[in-house]
């Protein structure tokens, strides 16, 4: 079986706990829960702590598949020690990395992770059974960090490991599937951090801390476990800051941020503020903002442990500047097409007006003639306050174009009232009925290109109002040439 010196990456995982390799430094209390490094022991001896039904015992006098510690089997031993059994081929060990076992099998020199003389691990040739190597029960304070970490050695590749810790008291449960370990000859730590949240109904918790194999795999998927260790963790009291983006201009959005400091992850916000305004976020946005969103907002961080921290932040809005003008007149015509346009000025604020037709301006009042050619519904007033700060509002009002329709038309060629509403689709009609005129380009006194008497005729005309319906209008024109 071939081997290969690998140093494991270090790789760190959240699921609302950590996962936290060899190389991760953390702080104690140095109040140790418990600590297995398996003892010393040069023969094959069980541990309290393999449940029942999982993992069967390697006894050293036992049969072959014991002997050699073969699938589903394990021991606690110096490594150096297993082929002590005297059976004819091994694989585990050997007393230096270059001897040849018994039946041609190598492997690597093996001590336990601290090198000590005669010092124990915990063997497992893990093989099909996905289940508990290890599971104890402890006892735990309320209100505290805990760390519970082990050392693997991979033997023959590959292996996946699980840490778990249950809670009996509040029925949760931590668990954390590590990553596949292709890498042998090598020791290397893991590390879960977990929180016993505060409680107001227990003190202590009867908790229980397992690793499980979860992985299944004939020729491999052996391996050594070593000093299992359950400490308290200190924790730093959480704090917070927070601050947001304000001022900003009535309308626009204001962003909440809140930075924490602490370990006891993860955390949980609580947002409070003007108007009624909570969040669960820890970065809330705050949208279409009034002036009465000003004030001071409060966010509280409570961490894994029932810890709390508050901080506030003052949040600005500034008006924006009045856009909402008066215009004199709803509607217009050919003959009644001048309107006056005013706003109450306000200091520092500067006035944009867009006609409708392609003109601007920008007094405060306005005295505006439009020109009106063709049926064109209506004219859309657009004006745009802006401060000095860069806030803003706008407003827009709309002018209906109605048609002027006379009474009395005169096409005698002098370019004055010669054509009857031309940009209009309008029919006329003589006494007897007969049209003489259908179409939008205006009426110029002819039937079939002779010029009719000078008489009374009837109409009847189609325009679109402002809101794009056709409207009808009918009536009598007088030609006087």
């Amino acid at each position: 079986m071939s081997h290969k010196r690998m140093l494991l990456t270090t790789v760190v995982f959240f699921f609302g706990l950590f996962l936290i390799t060899a190389h991760a430094q953390t702080t104690t209390y140095g109040d140790t829960i418990f600590f297995d490094d398996f003892g010393q022991h040069i023969t094959r001896v069980t541990t309290p702590y393999m449940p029942g039904g999982s993992y069967a015992f390697a006894d050293a006098s036992g049969n072959s598949n014991e002997k050699e510690i073969q699938d589903n089997y394990y021991a606690v031993v110096d490594p150096r020690h297993i082929a002590d059994a005297g059976q004819s081929s091994y694989f585990w060990t050997s007393t230096s990395p270059t001897v040849t076992l018994p039946g041609g099998a190598k492997s690597y020199y093996a001590t336990d992770h601290t090198g000590n003389a005669d010092g124990a691990v915990m063997v497992i040739n893990a093989g099909t059974t996905v289940n508990y190597i290890y599971k104890r029960p402890v006892i735990l304070k309320t209100g505290f960090r805990y760390q519970f970490s082990f050392w693997i050695y991979v033997v023959a590749r590959s292996s996946q490991f699980s840490m778990e810790v249950v809670n009996q008291n509040n029925n949760t449960t931590k668990t954390f599937a590590g990553p596949v370990l292709d890498a042998e000859g090598v020791w290397s730590k893991y590390t879960l951090v977990f929180p016993v949240p505060l409680s107001t109904t227990a003190t202590l918790n009867n908790v229980t801390a397992g690793l499980q194999n979860k992985f299944s795999l004939v020729n491999g998927n052996d391996y050594y476990i070593d000093d299992i260790l359950l400490s308290t963790l200190y924790t730093d009291p959480v704090a917070i800051t927070a601050s947001n983006i304000s001022p900003v201009c009535q309308g626009q959005p204001i962003q909440f941020n809140a930075v924490p400091k602490g370990d006891a992850i993860p955390f949980v916000y609580a947002w409070t503020g003007p108007n009624g305004f909570t969040s669960t976020d820890q970065n809330p946005v705050l949208t279409n903002t009034t002036t009465a969103a000003t004030g001071t907002y409060t966010v509280t961080v409570t961490d894994a442990l029932g810890q709390t921290a508050i901080a506030t932040t003052n949040a600005i809005v500034n008006p924006a500047p009045n856009s909402n003008f008066t215009v004199s007149a709803e509607t217009i015509d050919l003959r009644h097409n001048s309107v006056t346009l005013s706003i109450t000025p306000e200091k520092n604020v500067v006035y944009d007006w867009d006609l409708g037709d392609g003109t601007t301006a920008n007094q405060t009042t306005i005295n505006y003639a439009y020109t009106i050619a063709g049926n064109i519904p209506e004219y859309t007033i657009t004006l745009t306050a802006k401060d000095s700060i860069g806030c803003s509002s706008t407003s827009t009002k709309k002018i209906e174009v109605v048609p002027f329709i006379p009474n009395v038309f005169s096409p005698n060629g002098d370019g004055v009232n010669d054509l009857f509403m031309a940009g209009y689709e309008v029919q006329v009609f003589d006494r007897n009925g007969i049209v003489l005129y259908k179409g939008n380009a205006g009426w110029n006194g002819t039937h079939k290109g002779k010029k009719v008497d000078n008489d009374t005729y009837y109409y009847y005309l189609n325009f679109n109002d402002i809101n794009n319906n056709v409207q009808t209008r009918k009536g009598f024109v007088t030609l006087k040439r």
